[in-house]
């Protein structure tokens, strides 16, 4: 009984909790502001009604048991009618979703040298979004402006990229600024065990033999002189062996140091963007030897072995999306890929010679050597 209290799916609006969901789907990710939830109910006539009271625009939370999955708003309820049944789909997103469709108003739209946390908080007031910091913003950035028109997440993702940052959202409503984490879960995944399904997927696309950074930074007395100071740094993709180079233009100023680490993040990414697989499990769980553990969750590390995917290695859940259909199936959709995608330190000797003892150094999914820092 316990079991199924966990499973338990509810909409809870103004206090009330809509249950009796037939199907649903809930993604969260690092890569993605806001969460995203889509609920059905379908019965036939005569029977139940539908749930009354749920309208567009209502503050809500999708709850699995007593976690919390989404705490947001309704965007869409869908309703269709026939003589004999009645469908009502129900779609939300988190509170961040605002940022997503709105326009960043803040005062003049301008700020000089404030650190990175402060423009996010600035920006996402209006709309009575907390804020959670949980990393090292590093410096000040020197100067920082709005431009016209602009959609708020679209400014604080500008501001976030010169810092490295990834900027996502929390169950519970909170705009995050964070970095990969170094949590590894208990579970861990095995083809042939508990992996019910992997695919994997390795791209070139958007990935390039070398990523030059380039940026401006006005000049003072004790600093470069008068004139403007322009600063540029380079990383290279050892894996890509074909004349395919990208220049970026930083949007902010950048130091030295900041555009060589802007660099190196740029061409660690990509690449690690490039070998990404998708896990399909059974449940919303963790847990093994029958134990019902934590729902899996992004921005944790897990084991994953898969002998015919050269998979032996501790990989990083950059999504989950679950799922149950009509037929009460519950099952979670888990995207991962090598955490150096987002660890800045993950070009550095020390830790490329700690990653190749996990894999051989033929495997898809190497990525020893990556982003060879050049001045």
């Amino acid at each position: 009984m316990a079991q199924l209290d966990e499973n338990l799916i509810t909409l809870v609006v103004g206090g009330q909790a809509y249950g009796g969901w037939k199907s649903l789907e809930v993604e969260r990710g690092i890569e993605q502001l806001a969460g995203e939830f889509q609920l059905t109910l379908t019965h036939r006539w005569p029977g139940e009604e539908a749930p009354i009271g749920l309208r567009e625009g209502l503050p809500c939370e999708v709850k699995f048991g007593q976690d919390v999955l989404i705490t947001g708003y309704i965007d869409t309820i869908d309703i269709d009618l026939t003589d004999k049944s009645c469908r009502l789909n129900v779609s939300g997103r988190d509170k961040t979703g605002d940022l997503v469709d709105s326009s960043a108003i803040h005062g003049s739209g301008q700020w000089k040298r404030a650190r990175l946390e402060q423009i996010v908080r600035d920006i996402c007031k209006p709309f009575g979004i907390e804020v959670l910091v949980q990393t090292d913003t590093g410096d000040a950035i020197d100067s920082f402006s709005l431009d016209d028109g602009e959609k708020a997440f679209d400014a604080i993702d500008r501001a976030a990229r010169a810092k490295a940052i990834l900027v996502t959202s929390s169950p519970t409503g909170q705009l995050v600024l964070t970095r990969a984490s170094e949590t590894l879960i208990e579970t861990k995944l095995v083809e042939g065990l508990n992996i019910r399904r992997i695919s994997a997927r390795h791209t070139w696309a958007r990935r390039h033999s070398e990523i030059r950074m380039k940026a401006q930074v006005a000049g003072n007395d004790n600093q470069f002189g008068a004139t403007a100071a322009h600063i540029q740094a380079k990383a290279t993709d050892p894996e890509i062996d074909r004349y395919r180079p990208l220049i970026i233009h930083s949007e902010q100023g950048l130091s030295n140091a900041e555009a060589k680490e802007r660099a190196q993040w740029e061409v660690s990414t990509r690449m690690g963007r490039g070998k990404r697989a998708q896990i399909i499990v059974v449940g919303w769980r963790t847990g093994q030897d029958g134990q019902v553990g934590d729902l899996w969750l992004p921005n944790t590390l897990v084991r994953v072995t898969s002998p015919r995917m050269f998979l032996d290695l501790d990989l990083l859940i950059t999504s989950c999306r679950y799922t149950l259909d009509e037929t009460n199936a519950r099952r979670t959709a888990l995207t991962v890929c090598r955490p150096e995608a987002f660890d800045l330190e993950g070009a550095s000797p020390r830790r490329r010679r700690k990653r190749r003892k996990q894999h051989p150094d033929d495997s898809p999914w190497d990525l020893s050597g990556t982003g060879r820092r050049e001045e």
